[in-house]
C-alpha cells in the first residue's frame, strides 16, 4: 500500500489501474524528466483522470522514483488518512459538516456555517473557512489552528463502496514541515478512528483511550 493509506485496490477502481501500473506507464512516456505539472496535465489529458487524482498519481509516483521526500507534495508536506465506514456517503460528510455531529465525535463547542466562505471555530481552537463542499462527496477546508500548522488545507473525499459502505480520505496539505505531518497524521488517525466508531457502533473514541490503546495499555 502506499503512504497515503489509499490502497490499490480504491486506486484501481476509481482510475482503472493499480498503483504499480501507473508507475510503469508513466516511466514510459518519461515523468521522471518532466515538472509535476507536466506529468499532472498529462495524465488528466491523456487518461482522463480528475485533477484530484492527476494529482495523486504524479506526487506518489515521484515518491515512488526518489523524485521527492516522503510527504512532500507541491506547495509543502501532505499525508492522507483513510477509513471505510459502513454509513452512507452523506451521514459522514454531515459528521464533518454539522456543528452537532462535530462536537459529538471530534471537538466541543463547534460552530458552522457550512457553505463556501463560511467559517468554523471550535472549543480546540480550530477555525477555518470553507474552500469546496459538494455533498455528499467533498469536504475541503482551510485550517487556522495557531499553534498547529496554520495556513494549511484538509480536504475530505468520500467515495461510495459496497454494501452500503464509504471510503472517506482525508488529506492535510500545504504543511511547513515533516514534524508537522507526524503530529498531525497521529491526530487525524484518531479522529477517523472516532468517526467510525460513533457512525457504526454509535460510540466515539476520546482521544486519551485511543493514545493509551495505541501504546498497549
Amino acid at each position: 500500500m502506499s503512504d497515503t493509506n489509499i490502497a490499490n485496490a480504491s486506486v484501481l477502481e476509481k482510475t482503472g489501474k493499480k498503483w504499480d501500473a501507473w508507475f510503469k506507464l508513466l516511466d514510459r512516456w518519461g515523468a521522471a524528466n518532466k515538472t509535476h505539472k507536466e506529468t499532472a496535465k498529462h495524465l488528466a489529458a491523456e487518461h482522463g483522470l480528475s485533477a484530484w487524482w492527476s494529482q495523486m498519481v504524479t506526487v506518489e509516483y515521484e515518491r515512488a522514483r526518489g523524485l521527492r521526500k516522503v510527504n512532500e507534495r507541491a506547495g509543502g508536506y501532505a499525508f492522507s488518512v483513510s477509513r471505510t465506514i459502513a454509513a452512507p456517503r452523506r451521514r459522514i460528510y454531515d459528521a464533518f459538516t454539522d456543528a452537532k455531529e462535530l462536537s459529538r465525535w471530534f471537538t466541543h463547542d463547534a460552530k458552522v456555517e457550512a457553505r463556501v466562505g463560511g467559517r468554523y471555530t471550535n472549543g480546540d481552537g480550530d477555525s477555518g473557512t470553507f474552500l469546496t463542499l459538494k455533498p455528499p462527496s467533498v469536504v475541503r477546508f482551510t485550517w487556522e489552528n495557531a499553534k498547529h500548522a496554520p495556513g494549511s488545507v484538509v480536504e475530505v473525499r468520500i467515495d461510495a463502496k459496497d454494501r452500503g459502505r464509504a471510503v472517506a480520505t482525508l488529506t492535510h496539505s500545504k504543511l511547513r514541515t515533516a514534524r508537522e505531518v507526524k503530529d498531525l497524521r497521529d491526530g487525524w488517525s484518531w479522529a477517523m478512528d472516532s468517526l467510525r466508531s460513533y457512525l457504526e457502533p454509535g460510540e466515539p473514541i476520546q482521544h486519551e483511550d485511543w493514545v493509551r490503546a495505541k501504546r498497549g495499555r
